[in-house]
């Protein structure tokens, strides 16, 4: 009887990976390459009753690791090694959904039999996914790191709105079942059908507009999500007078206790929140540095973190000052750090030369790859 269902079972797997490779889209067949990817060792923070918390100096590792990637020099001429798809996703069956454009990059040797971590990647207004794409160099860092980059393009909109911004302002784009928000969503489950995604390591980030919908995706998908990186970004739920939009027009904000209440509202169900890195410069003028600390305070309050200043890690890269600090919650992974830049105006820091992007200051693509891989789920 043993052998029998030993027989059952081979032939049954057999039939699996003959179906497996049948259904493998032509541009996967890759040629086949070891698998690389670190292991990270810790694990997401998880909410609950606030613990003790207990502000420590980052561990030498870390801080190795942190300037390696800041010094790191992206570079403009960089050819991909890796494969791209040009795919688009169709308006789905909810308010205010519309079909938009966007660009899959897979490492070298990719193949359906490689489990890797994917990296959502959104552009800012007046910017095209191709924009970001160049400006961030993130195809570079895929191809060293092995990893799945997206980068959808908002492609169209109804409404009044800033050239191609993603509309982070609009309640119902940035609510699960809803608007732009939920076609991210689709759009990351339509590449979990064609690749092989490892679930448990889905990361977002984005510049400006694309960082305050990033912020806007954990929030409504808190179970996708491991974890985000925010560029410029503001907190859930601000109105677009969070922005500076012309020299005549007062900033302002919503209170963070408005702000947690928000995403209380809209996490019940839906998982924890996930780990947050916040980028921003002290000089920004569009988006000011006052949206950065609520955007942090926010994420501390829902993770039940409290709000001690660590001691930073401070450095100056390419004649640029910088200072990074881990806010921890007890002993589990950090819920938020944040990375502080002086001089620099409004757009990716440490890139490559393009629109909104200043190739000045630490390489934050190499910087945001470290986070993540510091904080799947």
């Amino acid at each position: 009887m043993k052998n029998y269902y030993k027989v059952i079972s081979t032939r049954l797997h057999r039939l699996y990976d003959k179906l497996k490779v049948r259904a493998l889209p032509r541009f996967q067949r890759f040629r086949p390459r070891p698998r690389d990817i670190e292991v990270p060792d810790d694990t997401t923070a998880v909410d609950g009753p606030t613990p003790e918390v207990v502000v420590s100096t980052p561990s030498e590792p870390f801080e190795e690791s942190l300037l390696l990637a800041a010094e790191r020099q992206s570079n403009p001429d960089y050819l991909p090694l890796g494969n791209t798809h040009e795919l688009s996703s169709p308006a789905g069956l909810y308010l205010l959904s519309q079909a938009r454009d966007y660009i899959v990059y897979t490492p070298s040797g990719y193949r359906l039999d490689e489990e890797l971590p994917l990296v959502m990647v959104l552009h800012g207004c007046k910017q095209t996914h191709l924009d970001i794409r160049a400006a961030s160099g993130f195809d570079e860092v895929a191809d060293r790191e092995r990893f799945i980059v997206v980068y959808p393009f908002v492609t169209r909109y109804i409404g009044m709105r800033n050239l191609n911004c993603w509309g982070w302002w609009q309640r119902f784009h940035v609510r699960s079942g809803t608007g732009e928000v939920e076609d991210l969503n689709r759009i990351i489950e339509q590449v979990q059908g064609e690749f092989t995604v490892d679930k448990e390591r889905i990361h977002i980030t984005g510049l400006s507009s694309g960082a305050a919908m990033s912020v806007a995706a954990l929030v409504a998908h808190g179970k996708l999500f491991a974890s985000g990186a925010s560029v410029a970004g503001v907190a859930y739920g601000e109105s677009a007078r969070a922005v500076r939009i012309n020299q005549f027009l007062s900033v302002k904000y919503h209170s963070i206790a408005n702000t947690v209440r928000r995403m209380k509202t809209q996490l019940k169900g839906k998982g924890k929140l996930a780990p947050l890195l916040i980028i921003q410069s002290q000089n920004d003028q569009t988006v000011e540095l006052q949206s950065a600390l609520n955007l942090r305070d926010s994420w501390l309050e829902v993770k039940r973190a409290r709000k001690e200043r660590p001691d930073p890690i401070a450095h100056k890269t390419r004649d640029i000052g910088w200072e990074y600090r881990l806010y921890q919650r007890g002993s589990t992974s950090t819920p938020v750090e944040t990375l502080l830049v002086e001089k620099l105006k409004h757009g990716w820091i440490g890139g490559n030369p393009a629109k909104y992007s200043e190739s000045r200051g630490p390489n934050i693509s190499e910087i945001i790859w470290l986070f993540f891989k510091r904080h799947p789920r």
